[in-house]
């Protein structure tokens, strides 16, 4: 591979780590990818791939030098192609240096010739030592470490506070338009869940109408947790009520129905259960109406609205203040769960409302 086919490499295999789980922690590979010493946090991802992109390359060479030893290749000239501007475009995950080679720790021939010298002598060897078997190693095996790699600096990056770029000032269709293009992407609900949490956490505040907001994971089942939604909300002693569940699709009956055994089954009493989803499923809306009837007969209100068109409706009787608290409010409900790939597209969003035109 050149240096423009391994970025694509190497972000296609980031972004399945990043759709993935990271999995626990990985002592041999994190103490490498967080080291205290910038110089190596750069050279295990730069030389690992560097191989993976050439198996003919060594991983302990750092220098091509007169080019007439065998696996010698230029590592500095690939890192700053390669690395360094991914790493730039990860919110600089393993640092901000532009040129980590040109380092003196890192200006040497090869990894193993000159050690002895060097402050953090231990951290070296540990590179060294991580790197040497994989040398010799079949291809498979080092890209299977190459992915631990990744993992760890997932884990790094989830482990990060993002600086999110929240305007001082947002106008109703910038926000709008915001809210609409992050959930818009697929991401098997997250986003939908994220956003309609925040908004409804703010809107207590903002109306005075909520004392606490809590929200549940993603994955956990309503059953397990006891909860009768996805995002409960609760008054001034503790007792819920309204009850949010979110979906990224339409409003089936069975949803309803679900729902509704779970609101009576709950311990705490509920009346009152929000449905946030896209839409209502056409061929069954004369049901699901009935169903909600006969759930409002009984003291449950069920309704259903697309948490676009709350946000259009509630923020347009709000102050302008309000609209930022939101934004912010997305990343820090973001920043709780700690899904590295949603939390780079928000601020991906943020940062383009800047350049927005405000005609």
């Amino acid at each position: 591979m050149d240096n423009s086919e391994a970025r694509v490499w190497l972000d296609k295999a980031w972004i399945r780590i990043l759709e993935s789980d990271p999995g626990s922690p990985d002592s041999e590979i994190d103490r490498l990818v967080n080291s205290k010493v910038l110089s190596i946090r750069y050279a295990v991802i730069t030389q690992m791939l560097g191989k993976i992109a050439d198996e003919h390359r060594s991983l302990l060479f750092l220098q091509m030098g007169d080019g007439k030893l065998p696996g010698a290749w230029d590592a500095r000239s690939f890192c700053s192609a390669v690395i360094v501007p991914w790493v730039a475009d990860n919110h600089d995950l393993l640092g901000t240096s532009p040129d980590p080679y040109v380092n003196n720790p890192l200006r040497r021939p090869r990894l193993d010739e000159g050690e002895q010298q060097l402050r953090y002598r231990n951290e070296w060897d540990a590179l060294l030592t991580f790197l040497l078997p994989l040398d010799s190693a079949p291809a498979g095996d080092l890209k299977a470490a190459f992915v631990r790699c990744l993992a760890s600096a997932a884990r790094r990056l989830s482990a990060q506070s993002f600086g999110y770029q929240v305007p001082y000032r947002v106008s109703l269709p910038q926000m709008l338009r915001t809210l609409e293009a992050f959930v818009g992407e697929p991401s098997g609900g997250l986003r939908p869940l994220v956003v309609t949490a925040a908004m409804v956490s703010v809107l207590g505040r903002a109306f005075s109408i909520f004392a606490e907001v809590s929200s549940q994971g993603l994955n956990e089942a309503d059953s397990m947790t006891g909860a009768p939604g996805d995002v409960i909300c609760l008054d001034d002693d503790g007792k819920t009520v309204l009850a949010i569940e979110v979906k990224d699709r339409a409003l089936t009956l069975a949803d309803v129905r679900s729902s509704t055994r779970k609101a009576r089954a709950s311990s705490d009493p509920l009346s009152n259960l929000l449905f946030a989803t896209p839409s209502v499923r056409e061929d069954e809306l004369g049901a699901i109406r009935q169903n909600m009837e006969t759930a409002w007969a009984s003291g449950l209100n069920i309704s259903q609205i697309d948490i676009l068109d709350l946000a259009s409706s509630t923020f347009a009787l709000l102050a302008e203040e309000w609209r930022p608290a939101l934004l912010r409010e997305i990343g820090t409900e973001l920043d709780k769960r700690g899904d590295h790939r949603h939390r780079h597209a928000w601020h991906d969003l943020l940062s383009e409302i800047g350049g927005e035109d405000m005609t």
